[in-house]
């Protein structure tokens, strides 16, 4: 492995803390025109890997001072989580990265009133995670949520909500229907496939293998996941559960190799590659992280044309990952 590469990623990533670190205030705010949850909830994480713990206690006492509310979830504004659509079908997938950031830090008073409220999306019947807030009583699951919250589950040391999890991801792995064409993102309560929805809402419930810019994503947070579950368990059923993930994300080349969306594939491939030494996975990493750091602009940051709601999420997350890739493959070959 290049470790002039890996040098590379982890530059790339120490631009957009830069960049981040200049738009802070000293109340650890973005300013009065970045309000919405979407600015803040990942930058915790990214100052925290980086070793910046200052900026990342700063930045998280914002979000608990003006986000948590008193049952643990959080919000925008006016019910809201976020002006990002995709937070509001998604509800417990920003809450999964501020209950996991707190308990890394050791910031409990943020980490358990947010797990607590998290621990109610868990169906104890199939496994999973629910899609939807619990308060709307809606069992649709899905892979992207069942993978983030049983990865914050094993943080917290609830192994078995975390194993049941990887049980859950392998079940819609098994009835996907053809794993060439598409797959399949969200099961109702019955555990069948939904595969019937309007093209509009396409992107939450399917990963489409030959088209492009797909949310590619959606397959990247199981991958991961199940790679880390492996580690904590031993049980092979979950290793080889990630591997076939990966397989369906290898249908999808060539798009998913140029695509920033394809951030956590390129996360989770170098997990599986740590793990197994196998070079398919590590070049997959390699390629997308690659590309990635090809789209970062002079300032340090992704996505300017973007909402600033996307512009921040997006620059923390790709910056976090590029750390997060750079300590897997060097791993890899003990540099």
């Amino acid at each position: 492995m290049n470790k002039q590469k890996l040098t590379s990623y982890l530059e790339s990533s120490e631009q957009a803390i830069h960049w981040l670190k200049s738009k802070m205030d000293e109340d650890g705010s973005y300013g009065l025109s970045n309000t919405d949850l979407a600015c803040y909830y990942k930058s915790p994480y990214l100052f925290y890997l980086s070793g910046k713990t200052t900026l990342a206690n700063q930045t998280l006492t914002y979000i608990k001072n003006n986000f948590l509310q008193k049952n643990g979830d959080l919000l925008s504004r006016n019910g809201q989580k976020s002006e990002n659509i995709a937070f509001n079908k998604y509800w417990g997938y920003i809450n999964g990265w501020i209950a996991l950031t707190s308990q890394k830090m050791g910031r409990f008073d943020v980490g358990y009133p947010a797990y607590s409220y998290l621990k109610s999306f868990y169906n104890t019947d199939l496994g999973g995670f629910k899609t939807h807030k619990p308060e709307e009583n809606n069992q649709v699951m899905d892979v992207l949520t069942t993978a983030h919250l049983g990865l914050t589950s094993l943080y917290f040391g609830d192994i078995e909500k975390a194993k049941t999890a990887g049980i859950f991801l392998k079940k819609v792995l098994d009835i996907q229907p053809d794993l060439t064409t598409k797959f399949y993102l969200r099961v109702d309560e019955k555990e069948q496939l939904i595969t019937d929805f309007s093209e509009e809402m396409s992107v939450f419930h399917c990963v489409n293998a030959i088209e492009p810019h797909q949310a590619y994503f959606m397959i990247g947070y199981p991958i991961a996941f199940l790679g880390k579950l492996y580690l904590a368990t031993q049980n092979n059923h979950y290793l080889e559960t990630a591997k076939k993930y990966l397989d369906f994300a290898q249908q999808c080349s060539p798009y998913i190799h140029t695509f920033y969306f394809s951030h956590k594939v390129a996360w989770g491939a170098s997990i599986i590659a740590n793990i197994t030494q196998e070079s398919k996975y590590r070049n997959l990493a390699i390629d997308i992280a690659d590309y990635l750091v090809s789209l970062q602009n002079k300032e340090g940051m992704w996505l300017k044309d973007e909402p600033s709601f996307t512009s921040f999420d997006q620059t923390a997350e790709i910056a976090i990952w590029l750390r997060e890739i750079s300590t897997e493959l060097k791993l890899i070959d003990r540099i």
